[in-house]
């Protein structure tokens, strides 16, 4: 059960990685890499369920086993979704191309590079690079051949192109290692947009920001078994609700000055496939908000995952304590994504803090990224004189 739960979470998410590539790159492959996925996903829900029905032998383990099954079909939901959003690529619906062009302006960033002949990157393995730089390679294209989540012991050639996703503040790091330079992103006025295209995309992009945070918050409220970021994922969602209706009433505004009828549905298409996301995350959220205990081989699970959620407490004289999130060089350097930061002081919420955040004793933070780097991670956490830290990690 636990290795059927960890290929279902790793799966939905990188047929979400691989999704939004698809519409940032518009590339055909990624698409039908998601449709392939898709049957892949479809099969392991059918085993997961079948496990748990085979499990269930008294009321206890009913009752756990069952939220196992509300967040088997949550994790699902987030696949279908994938499947909408690369869709609209392989059947030639369209996006606005200015919208290609701010992908920059989304929290967890995805690019697109080829490796140059005087690249310093050159025969260096896929892991060194992804340690090096803080950007997770999640897909390649070698010899005309596409490698999904390609081994990290391969060594990069001349003319490899990779697609890697990680914070923004570790973008310019990953181009400099294999360009050599980094690439300047266009700035909004350079856009020459129409306003009413305008309006849509700065909502799509945060409707895509929203979704993102939803999943990672829905994972770490499971994870945690915590109300509290439970309750954070129900209000991500209706504000999702609020901005697909904001958004649908911009796309019907915009359709008076557009012949382009198949923007109209590339546009509506996406916009509900991210709040599909969004409600599929309150599914998941909801295990935990109905006092379900999860069973044991979820965390388990959840802890054996490619991509690892970890809460951590910031101790009284720690090395992060009165640092910004820059200074600290946890995005930049090591990759790590903060997903949102608990302050002490208010006790507040920051969802995907910015880079002039300052880090202090108390706050809580719930961090995504591979196991190495939050192992790493967690050395700073602690105080000057090794005192342990008592944050739960998985």
């Amino acid at each position: 059960m636990k290795d059927i739960l960890i290929q279902m979470k790793d799966t939905s998410e990188l047929m979400l990685d691989l999704a939004f590539s698809t519409i940032l790159f518009e590339e055909d492959y990624f698409a039908e890499e998601v449709l392939e996925l898709e049957k892949e996903m479809t099969e392991l829900c059918f085993k997961a369920r079948e496990v748990v029905m085979m499990a269930s032998k008294g009321i206890k383990e009913v009752e756990s086993l069952s939220a196992i099954l509300q967040i088997i079909q949550a994790a699902e939901k987030f696949s279908n979704a994938a499947v909408e959003i690369a869709t609209i690529e392989l059947r030639d619906i369209g996006l606005p191309k200015t919208f290609f062009r701010t992908m920059h302006l989304i929290e967890e960033t995805i690019t697109s590079l080829i490796v140059p002949e005087n690249s310093a990157a050159i025969g260096k393995r896929l892991d060194y690079i992804e340690k090096e730089t803080g950007m997770q390679i999640i897909t390649m294209k070698r010899d005309n051949q596409w490698l999904i989540k390609p081994d990290g012991k391969i060594t990069l050639k001349v003319g490899d192109r990779l697609i890697a996703k990680g914070p923004f503040e570790a973008l310019s790091n990953f181009e400099i290692f294999i360009l050599g330079k980094h690439v300047m992103m266009p700035s909004i006025s350079e856009l020459m947009e129409p306003e009413s295209q305008r309006k849509i995309r700065e909502m799509l992009v945060e409707m895509m920001n929203l979704s993102q945070l939803s999943v990672d918050l829905a994972y770490s409220s499971t994870i945690f078994y915590s109300k509290e970021i439970a309750e954070e994922v129900l209000k991500v969602e209706e504000k999702m609700d609020y901005m697909q209706e904001a958004v649908e009433h911009e796309i019907l505004l915009f359709a008076k000055v557009t012949d382009n009828v198949k923007l109209l549905k590339g546009l509506l298409r996406l916009a509900w496939a991210l709040e599909t996301i969004a409600d599929a995350s309150v599914e998941m959220a909801n295990v935990v908000l109905s006092n379900i205990a999860l069973h044991p081989v979820f965390v388990l699970a959840m802890g054996e995952s490619d991509e690892v959620i970890s809460k951590i407490e910031v101790k009284p004289n720690s090395k992060l304590d009165r640092l910004t999130i820059t200074e600290c060089g946890l995005q930049s350097n090591m990759g790590i994504q903060i997903v949102t930061i608990r302050k002490a002081l208010t006790g507040n919420w920051e969802y995907y803090p910015k880079g002039d955040s300052k880090i202090e004793a108390g706050d809580v933070l719930i961090i995504k990224g591979s196991r190495e780097a939050i192992e790493s991670f967690i050395n700073l956490t602690t105080t000057e004189e090794s005192v342990p830290n008592e944050s739960r990690q998985v």
